[in-house]
């Protein structure tokens, strides 16, 4: 659907909440590549639900947006769909997933589930992961938030964890990727090399035309992607950090050692990091051993309860994800520059 006629769905909202929901439909259906996240300031909550009714309605939105909505600050955080934002957390849903499922977990009252969404009690925010456990009687606990920063500013990330955490302070483990370029990305320039020599182009390049006139395919993370003269997409660092909940609520602002930091690119060092993703999978495994019983408090969780945890990573396999990402963004950038 075009903007103008979804700027006509919400024309019956007084002007101030027009200006709002127009600015934030503008960010998303008018992509511009420099910007991955916006925050939009003093946005009352009926301008964020018509914002959030309207992207379910329509596809002129590329991709899934993730729309956070803080209530006592009234700010929305908009966070656009990418490759690069996705890749670490679809590698590690999937372990966790085989974790959860080939447990010895086997009460039909209690249920678990790996998912993107996350609805708190003073917001609603839409997280890159998040691991939660439900039960018939009415118990819905959250064990897991994951978060990843890609052209963001990390403290608006972080912004956005603690407010996760004060919705759920019963979560277990926070996990937090920051994906960093080596300098931001700017779109090719009028008059530069790259503008005057794709500008002769008389459309927009599929994704194998444009893969194709670049070269071969990058094989490390290490290449930046350079068509026409202009790098589209080069990556400087990918960085974990882990945090598991000791005897309060786990806070962000404090490193100690409940806390592990560790590197995936450019020097793999994630010892730390694996050890610290571990001991919260033997939490969660603790946890839902204590949940089951709380349920039905005769049933045998003691196989539940000595089931052996080991956290396989898998980083390579998550570097090549990671690849395949920085060519979908590079292209993707290169799409959005176009139209």
């Amino acid at each position: 659907m075009p903007l103008g006629d979804i700027f006509r769905q919400v024309a019956e909202l007084d002007t101030i909440d027009f200006g709002q929901c127009r600015d934030v439909l503008k960010f998303l259906a008018e992509p511009n590549p420099e910007e991955e996240s916006a925050e939009f300031s003093d946005v009352y909550y009926g301008v964020y639900w018509i914002v959030e009714q309207i992207i379910e309605e329509n596809d002129a939105v590329q991709g899934r947006p993730r729309l956070s909505y803080f209530d006592d600050e009234r700010i929305l955080l908009v966070e656009k769909f990418s490759s690069m934002h996705e890749a670490p957390f679809g590698h590690l849903d999937s372990i966790f997933f085989r974790f959860l499922y080939g447990s010895c977990l086997r009460d039909d009252s209690v249920y678990t589930s790996v998912s993107r969404v996350l609805k708190l009690m003073s917001a609603s925010a839409v997280p890159d992961l998040m691991i939660d456990v439900t039960t018939e009687d009415g118990i819905h606990e959250v064990l897991v938030i994951g978060e990843c920063a890609f052209g963001q500013d990390t403290d608006l990330v972080l912004r956005k964890i603690k407010y996760e955490i004060a919705g759920h302070p019963e979560v277990l483990m926070v996990i937090m990727v920051v994906i960093d370029e080596h300098q931001p990305y700017r779109s090719p320039r009028r008059m530069s090399e790259a503008w005057q020599m794709l500008r002769k182009e008389t459309s927009t390049l599929s994704r194998s035309s444009f893969n194709s006139f670049r070269g071969p395919a990058a094989q490390s993370l290490e290449e930046p992607i350079v068509f026409a003269g202009h790098t589209w997409c080069h990556l400087a660092s990918v960085r974990f950090h882990v945090w598991v909940r000791g005897d309060e609520p786990i806070d962000v602002n404090v490193d100690n050692e409940l806390l592990a930091c560790g590197t995936l690119f450019p020097n793999q060092d994630m010892g730390a990091v694996d050890t610290m993703i571990e001991k919260g999978m033997v939490m969660m495994r603790d946890h839902l051993a204590a949940v089951c019983q709380k349920v039905a408090p005769g049933s045998d969780i003691s196989a539940l309860r000595d089931s052996s945890v080991t956290f396989c990573p898998e980083w390579n396999h998550l570097l090549r994800k990671l690849i395949r990402a920085v060519d979908y963004t590079a292209y993707d950038r290169y799409r959005s520059w176009c139209d």
